[in-house]
């Protein structure tokens, strides 16, 4: 669990935490001793079958989400899954057919979908003022990850890799925002060498460029990395104008989460919505507070986001100018 998570819960006196599991001990007594916040136990069943827990956070890496938060709602559970939803949509349909049938929520911390600025973006597009949607570009990227050895996004057999963990907002941004889906997908990228031993394909992704021709008729390029310093810009350009936001994820600035409207004339319109919101609090409400219906609304768009980065996956695999990093 995150530090930014324990703030999230601790910011809000609705919630609490009342149980904390893990795989290595060593590793959560450390945790306990820095945040002290619940009881601990390696025992994953227990903890979330226990009578006091209403909601369960799954913050494992990814190709152990779909298992646990199954687990969680057969046990009657509220679920906030990490993103990326799972490894494979396989997985994730598994996990969207789970909260049907238990009839409860199953929420992903998509975080940036619960500030106030991003449904004021989202109003601009719906508005019209930026005419016909002709292009959008994400980017996300931060570097540094290949020198934690023990962190799971280094490891394509977890689920790591650049393009489940960043490319996963890329995507599920585009869907949100334009309601548009894509069609062939071109992709090129670069993967991280474990070893000399691995095989290229079980490498996971360091960077990755990708464009689709979205099915409203706009053009949707892609850039995720490990590679690149600390990026979580967002254009989508219009006939009449574009909107930018260069921390659409999070404001860099938690008082300042500002964005664009550029228009042709040159002249641009900054905005300022949701000053000082802790987007993680409000997750942890919609988390509490939903219908199944809403949930299943965001759930189903991370499903089709998974998909869709498995094509992504796909076409850079299958493009002769990918290869290891450094090579």
């Amino acid at each position: 669990m995150t530090r930014r998570m324990v703030d999230a819960v601790r910011s809000n006196p609705r919630h609490r935490i009342t149980r904390v599991a893990g795989r290595d001990e060593t590793k959560l007594h450390a945790w306990h001793q820095e945040f002290g916040e619940g009881q601990i136990a390696t025992d994953f069943q227990r903890t979330v079958s226990a009578p006091d827990v209403d909601a369960v956070y799954i913050a494992l890496p990814p190709s152990l989400h779909a298992e646990w938060s199954i687990r969680a709602l057969e046990q009657g559970k509220r679920v906030l899954c990490e993103k990326p939803l799972a490894t494979t949509p396989i997985e994730a349909s598994e996990m969207l057919d789970a909260s049907r049938k238990h009839q409860l929520p199953l929420v992903h911390a998509t975080g940036f979908v619960h500030h106030p600025r991003s449904h004021a973006m989202k109003r601009i597009l719906q508005s019209g003022e930026l005419g016909n949607i002709c292009r959008i570009t994400v980017a996300c990227s931060f570097s540094g990850i290949t020198e934690r050895p023990g962190d799971h996004r280094i490891h394509r057999d977890a689920g790591g890799g650049c393009l489940l963990d960043l490319g996963w907002y890329c995507v599920f941004s585009t869907l949100w925002l334009t309601s548009q889906s894509p069609g062939e997908i071109l992709a090129i990228g670069k993967r991280i060498a474990a070893d000399h031993k691995s095989s290229l394909n079980s490498m996971p992704w360091m960077h990755l460029q990708a464009i689709s021709k979205l099915d409203g008729g706009a053009v949707a390029s892609w850039d995720c990395g490990f590679d690149a310093a600390g990026r979580k810009w967002i254009e989508i350009a219009g006939t009449n104008a574009s909107l930018i936001c260069d921390d659409f994820l999070r404001p860099w600035d938690p008082a300042k989460p500002r964005y664009w409207v550029h228009g042709t004339d040159g002249k641009a319109r900054a905005e300022l919505v949701g000053e000082n919101c802790f987007q993680e609090s409000n997750l942890l409400d919609f988390v509490a507070d939903c219908s199944l219906e809403s949930s299943l609304e965001l759930l189903s768009l991370g499903v089709q986001t998974q998909s869709i980065l498995q094509s992504i996956d796909l076409a850079a695999s299958n493009n002769s100018g990918t290869g290891p990093a450094g090579s």
